[in-house]
């Protein structure tokens, strides 16, 4: 290992900080001064290239692989430096390729901080009840502009939990209902089994709880998925009715709550198989998910277990299997109570015009029981006093528009 003075002068203070000595190893150049002292592999480095030989100028898309890359690669001797800028890291591979790297790049990468702000993360924030803000409700308007739209988004994907107020409720057929308009305004349509767009009202004979009167437990949707899609939005077109109220809690506050007071419990429900299947209506479908859902390679850089999904929904369970351990059920017992504990629920009754969005992999919802005022002779056969038309969309989409109108 030695040491290679880059020059005694800078013009700048902030280069002469992060770039003042640097230490070449046979695997690595370190920056003392950069982030503690990040050391940035040979091999990471030229993998790394950001050339117009490495990264398409055009497509800006990696052009090599990363297993093209010699495991020896290193620099030739006395083959690093610092640009007549002063700004760029500058190495001559023994490849013959040369690489340079701006110290705004370079303290991006050393820092997992910086490196998420850049990429635009927003990340979860659990809450109870009184702890959510007045941007809880925005009006259908405010998404016509880009700073409205932004905030929505921000809001939905901190909290899970967002009312659209105002939302058009004229036409009700799925083509032409707001609905779509709406839910594409953050991300992409999501076709289920359920169709592209759909109903939520009371149905004879139903073959999915959703669609009758009844009590409504805390569930996510369509667990006996694969991959349950990520956000829901309901849109209300007709109330009429007493009761129906919809009732939320943020399963993730739940599960730290249940990880503060019983880590026992929360383990065995981390690491314990959950069947959930659909078999009605023409469709077979079935997956297993843990209650708890932990980030295997989570994005913030913290020793403390993630939690990614809460997998949820007694009406769709299945069997559990033989070999779930006989704790698993006192400890699911006990995460049930802390999801229905009233201190951790909020209940929105809502209104003709008002749409809901929530987090299906996190925020669990449910519905109490409800009964027409009186009969309507008036509405046509199949319709009824309570009518939401729902829809599901993926994240994807949604997060890509808020970095751009970040940005813009």
């Amino acid at each position: 290992m030695h040491r290679l003075s880059l020059r005694s002068r800078f013009t700048s203070t902030l280069l002469r900080r992060k770039f003042s000595n640097f230490t070449v190893s046979d695997t690595a150049i370190t920056l003392p001064a950069l982030n503690g002292g990040a050391s940035f592999p040979h091999i990471w480095l030229r993998d790394s290239c950001q050339s117009d030989t490495c990264i398409h100028p055009t497509t800006r898309q990696k052009v090599h692989r990363t297993s093209d890359i010699p495991l020896d690669i290193k620099p030739v001797p006395n083959g690093v430096s610092i640009s007549e800028n002063d700004n760029d890291l500058v190495i001559d591979w023994t490849d013959g390729h040369r690489s340079s790297f701006s110290k705004e790049f370079l303290e991006r990468h050393a820092d997992p901080v910086k490196l998420n702000a850049f990429h635009g993360h927003i990340y979860p924030k659990s809450w109870a009840p009184e702890e959510l803000t007045d941007d809880l409700y925005q009006t259908y308007e405010t998404l016509q502009r880009p700073d409205g739209l932004f905030r929505a988004i921000k809001q939905l994907s901190e909290r899970g939990l967002l009312f659209i107020t105002g939302v058009p409720n004229v036409e009700t057929s799925d083509e032409k209902c707001e609905l779509n308009t709406l839910a594409n305004k953050f991300g992409e349509l999501r076709e289920t089994i359920y169709g592209r767009v759909w109903d939520v009202r009371n149905v004879r004979n139903s073959t999915n709880v959703a669609y009758t009167n009844l009590d409504l437990g805390f569930h996510i949707d369509l667990l006996h998925f694969a991959n349950p899609p990520r956000y829901q939005v309901l849109h209300c077109v007709r109330n009429k009715v007493t009761g129906g109220s919809s009732i939320f809690v943020d399963a993730l506050r739940a599960a730290e709550i249940l990880n503060q007071e019983s880590p026992s419990d929360f383990d065995i429900l981390a690491s314990t198989p959950v069947p959930f299947q659909y078999i009605n209506n023409g469709h077979h479908t079935h997956y297993e998910h843990p209650t708890i859902e932990l980030d295997t390679h989570p994005s913030t850089n913290t020793e403390e277990r993630v939690i990614k999904h809460i997998n949820y929904s007694p009406p769709f369970q299945a069997p559990l299997l033989l070999s779930t351990p006989p704790s698993f059920y006192s400890a699911f017992k006990r995460f049930t109570e802390v999801l229905n504990d009233p201190k951790n629920t909020f209940t929105y009754l809502l209104k003709e015009g008002d749409a809901v969005l929530f987090d299906n992999r996190r925020v669990l919802h449910a519905r109490t029981a409800f009964q027409d005022i009186e009969e309507d002779d008036t509405l046509p056969v199949g319709q009824t006093n309570r009518w939401l038309k729902g829809c599901y969309f993926e994240g994807d989409a949604m997060w890509d528009k808020a970095r751009m109108l970040r940005k813009a």
